[in-house]
């Protein structure tokens, strides 16, 4: 009788696997292979695509604070902060010295990059049509400029006569321009607007034709000037 040592392992079988004939068979078969093999490709796509077009890092000026429409910059108010940023992007400012006492056009959020366009100046004007000239006009309601917000669309109207000795009569003298600038609202405990007007009395910047800047910038000396908002 052999020893246990001399013995041979039992041989096992080994499956058959019977040979692909068909492309549907092939896909049922190796579906899972396939489907993670695509997966794994979509993944690297999608990385290669992200490093390629990844921002450089840029040393720019941002708000340290929220700062409201109309507030006149102070050092406190920026600083530099290294940010991801097209390098291309020129409208970006990148000392804050050079924005020390200039006024925003509009409300920017803390940790916000500033550009040369969120500023009061020609830059207001980027983007506008050929032609376009930043008009200052005094309403007669100081109060309503706190109803007013940097890129609303507004009709200026100007009213004429007493009721007496000349009839009323209305007549819009700029249709749908865009509000650039209003001064900033002081707030009482609560966020709501105080009842004392905003600094500036009543006077917004609007985005005109050239061709109308004369008659907009004088039209509170000829009678009661009111902005209505339009869609």
């Amino acid at each position: 009788m052999k020893s246990p040592a001399t013995r041979r392992a039992p041989v096992i079988p080994r499956p058959k696997v019977r040979p692909v004939r068909t492309r549907h068979e092939a896909l049922r078969r190796y579906r899972r292979p396939l489907a993670i093999a695509c997966l794994l490709l979509a993944a690297a796509a999608a990385l290669n695509e992200l490093s390629s077009g990844q921002l450089a890092q840029r040393e720019v000026v941002v708000a340290v604070s929220d700062l409201a429409a109309g507030a006149v910059i102070s050092p406190a108010d920026v600083q530099l902060q290294r940010i991801p940023a097209d390098p291309e992007d020129q409208r970006l400012l990148t000392d804050p010295q050079e924005l020390v006492g200039q006024r925003l056009a509009i409300a920017v959020p803390a940790g916000t990059a500033l550009r040369s366009y969120l500023l009061v100046g020609p830059q207001l004007l980027a983007g506008s049509a050929p032609g376009t000239v930043a008009v200052p006009i005094r309403l007669s309601d100081p109060a309503a400029v706190g109803l007013l917000n940097p890129g609303q669309l507004v009709d200026i109207v100007l009213t004429t006569g007493d009721g007496f000795e000349r009839q009323i009569r209305s007549e819009t003298i700029a249709q749908g321009v865009a509000v650039l600038w209003v001064p900033a609202a002081d707030r009482g405990e609560f966020g709501m607007l105080s009842g004392s007007p905003a600094e500036g009395e009543g006077i917004i910047v609007v985005a005109a034709a050239a061709s109308l800047s004369d008659d907009l910038a004088g039209a509170v000396s000829r009678g009661k000037v009111s902005a209505v908002l339009v869609n």
